[in-house]
């Protein structure tokens, strides 16, 4: 979800994933994650989105506003379309970590709390039944439900989006992503994938008092035709959209 995420959504976006090595993860068969986030007790969620990984390449659907993103990492690029406008931006992976990496020091000289946090993050981390992993902090906390996936090239290629697609959210929200992927590298030492993850934000921090986020996530595999043509419709939007610059597709973004 690119379009512009509230402070408290960032933290939560991209939670799932791990940094592979220079040679990329290992081809898993195509598939599905199916995603839905809830803010405090809203019985209607914020956000869901459907993400497919077919043939090397994932597609990102958000269902409202409608914006897909396109991720190929063979490229090293992503694409992002806004249905709506038919327009597209386009960004390199080394474009978004170069990004990424200045804001870390506006973070450590912050006057909030969470940011200097997020700048630098500790987490404690602890286990206390199987499948469960806690990440603890004074200001934030992590609570993830974890199931083990056969295939680990579909953990990896989920893995390698998730970091990735962390750092992209992070250049429209108020947050960096450095938490996340603390959290993304402990969840990938379980080899697993993350199908809850409830986020709890401390009060004190000049925010609603003791925020909670809940994102749940579904695996399935193999594709529907119906996944198959939202890769085809996404491939024809690549082709037929007009492309502009990531500052002017940012104004132009679903709300």
């Amino acid at each position: 979800m690119v379009h512009s995420p509230t402070y408290a959504m960032v933290l939560i976006v991209g939670v799932f994933g791990m940094v592979i090595g220079r040679a990329g993860a290992t081809r898993g068969e195509d598939f599905r994650v199916d995603n839905v986030v809830y803010v405090g007790d809203q019985k209607e969620p914020s956000s869901q989105s459907a993400t497919i990984f077919s043939g090397g390449v994932v597609y990102d659907c958000l269902k409202t506003p409608p914006e897909v993103v396109v991720f190929d990492k063979t490229t090293g690029q992503f694409v992002l379309l806004n249905p709506t406008r038919r327009v597209r931006a386009e960004l390199s992976t080394g474009e978004v970590n170069s990004i990424i990496e200045r804001l870390r020091p506006g973070a450590l000289q912050s006057k909030a709390p969470l940011l200097r946090f997020l700048a630098e993050p500790k987490f404690q981390e602890q286990s206390n039944q199987p499948g469960e992993l806690i990440l603890s902090s004074p200001l934030i906390t992590y609570r993830l439900t974890l199931k083990q996936v056969t295939d680990q090239g579909i953990v990896e290629q989920y893995h390698e989006f998730c970091d990735w697609y962390a750092r992209l959210n992070a250049l429209l929200g108020s947050s960096p992503p450095f938490g996340r992927l603390v959290v993304n590298a402990a969840v990938a030492r379980q080899h697993a994938i993350a199908t809850q993850v409830l986020l709890t934000i401390q009060a004190g921090m000049g925010a609603k008092p003791r925020t909670t986020i809940r994102s749940e996530h579904r695996l399935a595999s193999p594709l529907e035709p119906a996944d198959l043509q939202r890769v085809a419709q996404a491939r024809e939007f690549m082709g037929s959209f007009k492309l502009m610059s990531f500052d002017q597709y940012r104004k132009t973004e679903p709300r």
